[in-house]
């Protein structure tokens, strides 16, 4: 088995259940960074680049950084969990357990019914950016998509800015 699938496959999972069984909000969070690091790992690993490009750049960066700034506008008392001395822990990792060793047995079948694993996976970013550039391709709805998400910014910031102006709130004449 690859090594690296194997480093990645590990940070997802501890990562995954520091974030799900940490006290903390803040180690949750980064419990949480952990595990999208080690999803897109594993895209990497497994040939599809792009998607392992996308999981770093929309979810470790954007959605991880929003996640973060709620835990620091939230109180102090809201950012811990309790769980009760963890009474679910022994009951979900048995189940984690059992499931792991299926997937552990498929995955053994289905090698040894192809004999050798597939060769080496190609690249698949030059793909997606032919496919989205060329003409007959998606460079309409590509060049759409954009227009659209930048009038809803333009609204956004209207929406925010009609209640206060540059010169403050409006007030309405007494006259």
């Amino acid at each position: 088995m690859d090594f690296m699938f194997v480093v990645f496959a590990a940070l997802a999972l501890v990562g995954g259940l520091v974030m799900a069984f940490h006290q903390s909000i803040v180690h949750s969070a980064f419990g949480l960074v952990a595990s999208l690091f080690g999803v897109a790992g594993l895209y990497w690993t497994l040939g599809a680049d792009f998607l392992g490009g996308l999981q770093v750049l929309i979810y470790v960066g954007g959605i991880t950084v929003l996640l973060l700034f709620a835990v620091m506008l939230s109180t102090r008392d809201s950012t811990r969990m309790a769980f009760g001395r963890y009474v679910l822990v022994a009951p979900i990792i048995g189940l984690l357990g059992m499931f792991l060793f299926q997937v552990y047995q498929g995955v053994l079948q289905v090698v040894t019914e192809l004999g050798s694993p597939p060769g080496e996976p190609e690249p698949t970013t030059q793909r997606f950016g032919e496919l989205f550039l060329a003409r007959e391709g998606y460079l309409l709805p590509f060049e759409l998509v954009a227009v659209l998400l930048l009038l809803v910014l333009i609204g956004a910031v209207t929406v925010a800015r009609r209640g206060h102006g540059a010169a403050g709130p409006r007030r309405e004449s007494t006259t």
